[in-house]
């Protein structure tokens, strides 16, 4: 039969092999004793890609990151102790965003719990309800019944995080020592074989489609025939969303829509200059909710958007309302009319086969929306050549823009970078790939995230992050280091997170509350950079920040470049913008 040390090292294999059967491509591995079986097991197993993360919380991030790219789970795997409860953050992300993670966490074996052994506590049900599935996988049992069970749990595991509402599952193996295999083992008889013989035993998981309800596309249909005034807003969604380009466009002319997406929404880089408005955020800010440029009928795809321009419009006026996403109920201001869960592409493409009426447009309406694009642009290009070659926000994100290579990556950062990249770069033809961590829209992980990124993407990625999410992983460095092609992170250095300089905090509070929002800093991002022998370039000026941005692009790896900008340059220049935005749109009555 065998050593125990020989069972528990099969029974790893069972549940590893089972994970790649179903699926599973990458797994991202943490250092720990506990998980020695299973960590053999990941190393020996074909068609699975080890890295190894020193901190778990990266070593999470960076998989979400590997997910968001390809779409199907990494398996992430940890040993015991506090160990898996440094992938909560993530596991949370995972969970609110829709993104499949496998959680395999070792745990001590019964005899060892609830007595004050070393490294133990109550890991079951660890992560509570932000798992779409969980199962204690328990000790290595060599009888068949048991096998096959545990290569149905591992199976089911990857059938659940891709499920209908994709997200994060947790496995939590117990394992008692000795935790190695033995030196010498029989590969021809024993559990080795029984094994064997249950990994070629047929198991698939098959997910029925739900499909397009029929009801909902002629609801919509009804909706949009009878709106004088209809959009289709765009937020953010997978990198995936943007195979819908074309049928979305044939619905636009088809029903003669007007579509506006945020940078998030894969819609904005790859289609039409002229297709996709990309300033409606600013514009229904300065505008103040005026009904000119307020559409009657609101088509919505995907998340909630980040538009804070959106968010008063919404709350300020009834707007009809369709959301469409394939899970989750969007709908922040409780006044959507109708909420339909269905693949947005499916959904778009069954929209697109309809007959439409546009007797009840009113093209005045599209005209307006237009006319406040080209307005929106000319201010953010006036007000970034006053700055000339000063670098600030509004630069970097202008810079980064034109520097990524065509069909590249681009992951932005929480806080002021998505926003800056949002009121500031236009939609273009030029096709680029964006990532964001927008399901609980947290600072952690940011880099870790971008290097699990760039572990799956063919082409270059970059990273704008503001300072103080790059401080926060720090230890993602020491994943993006490996990076096989450019991986160019650039740090927006204002000296803390200047974003609460725009909110009420600011205005209202006293001032010596502000620091401890802002979280002022002198840290030294070249220093950061060189813990993991990462490149390093610094710019203050536009013109040194295009050379910067070039070098990295050369280069193969990771290169850090600071981008110095004043403190408050963020809220001067969007103050500026909404000022001279306002007063035209006020002057051509809009």
């Amino acid at each position: 039969m065998g050593t125990v040390a020989d069972l528990q090292s099969e029974w790893a294999r069972l549940v590893v092999h089972s994970f790649v059967e179903a699926g599973v491509r990458d797994a991202v591995i943490s250092p720990g004793s506990r998980s020695t079986p299973f960590t053999i097991a990941a190393l020996e197993q074909a068609g699975l890609r080890c890295i190894s993360a020193l901190d778990e919380r990266s070593a999470a991030h960076y998989a979400l990151g590997q997910a968001r790219a390809t779409g199907r789970p990494s398996l992430i795997l940890c040993t015991s102790g506090s160990a898996p409860a440094n992938y909560f953050p993530a596991v949370i992300e995972a969970s609110e965003a829709g993104v499949p993670l496998v959680v395999l966490s070792a745990d001590r074996p019964p005899e060892l719990l609830r007595c004050g052994a070393n490294q133990t506590t109550d890991q079951v049900g660890l992560y509570g309800r932000h798992v779409r599935f969980f199962a204690q996988i328990g000790e290595a049992r060599d009888d068949d019944l048991t096998l096959r069970a545990v290569k149905r749990l591992a199976t089911r595991a990857v059938f659940e995080a891709l499920g209908h509402r994709p997200g994060p599952v947790h496995l939590n193996a117990q394992a008692r020592k000795p935790l190695e295999p033995t030196v010498a083992r029989s590969e021809d008889a024993g559990v080795h074989a029984r094994v064997q013989a249950i990994l070629q035993e047929p198991l698939r998981a098959l997910s029925a489609s739900r499909g397009v309800d029929a009801d909902a596309v002629k609801s919509v249909v009804r909706a949009l025939d009878q709106a004088a005034r209809p959009l289709v807003l765009c937020g953010p969604a997978p990198a995936q969303q943007a195979e819908i380009r074309g049928d979305l466009q044939e619905l636009a002319d088809r029903a003669g829509l007007l579509i506006a997406a945020e940078s998030s929404a894969q819609l904005r880089f790859g289609a039409g200059a002229d297709s996709v408005l990309g300033a409606l955020d600013t514009a229904w800010r300065a505008n103040g909710g005026g009904d000119a440029l307020t559409p009657d009928f609101v088509l919505q795809l995907g998340a909630n958007p980040t538009s804070k321009g959106w968010e008063d419009l919404c709350l300020a006026h009834r707007i009809r309302r369709a959301v469409v996403h394939p899970w989750d109920w969007v709908d922040p201001a409780s006044n959507a009319e109708m909420i339909i869960q269905a693949d947005v592409g499916d959904f778009i493409r069954a929209l697109a086969r309809e007959r439409f009426t546009a007797a009840s447009r009113d093209s005045a309406f599209v005209s307006k929306l237009q006319r406040a694009e080209q307005i929106v642009w000319a201010a953010a290009d006036d007000v970034l050549s006053a700055a000339d070659d000063q670098l600030t926000e509004a630069g970097v994100a202008r810079a980064v823009r034109d520097a990524a290579p065509a069909q590249s990556a681009l992951v932005l950062g929480n806080s002021l970078p998505i926003r800056n990249f949002d009121t500031w770069v236009r939609p273009s033809e030029a096709a680029l790939r964006i990532f964001s961590q927008r399901g609980v829209s947290g600072i952690d992980g940011v880099v870790s995230g971008a290097a699990g990124v760039a572990s799956c993407t063919p082409e270059a990625t970059a990273l704008l992050v503001g300072d103080v999410s790059f401080l926060h992983d720090i230890n993602g460095l020491q994943l993006a280091a490996q990076a096989a092609r450019p991986l160019v992170v650039i740090v927006v250095n204002n000296g803390g997170g200047r974003i609460f300089e725009q909110l009420p905090i600011a205005r209202l509070g006293k001032e010596e509350w502000l620091p401890y929002f802002t979280t002022p800093h002198d840290a030294s991002m070249a220093g950061a950079a060189s813990i993991y022998g990462c490149a390093f370039e610094t710019a203050g000026a536009v013109s040194e920040l295009r050379v910067a941005l070039e070098s990295a692009y050369g280069r193969e790896g990771c290169t850090v470049i600071e981008a110095v900008v004043p403190p408050h340059g963020s809220a001067e220049q969007n103050q500026a913008l909404h000022s001279a935005v306002e007063q035209a749109l006020q002057r051509e009555g809009l």
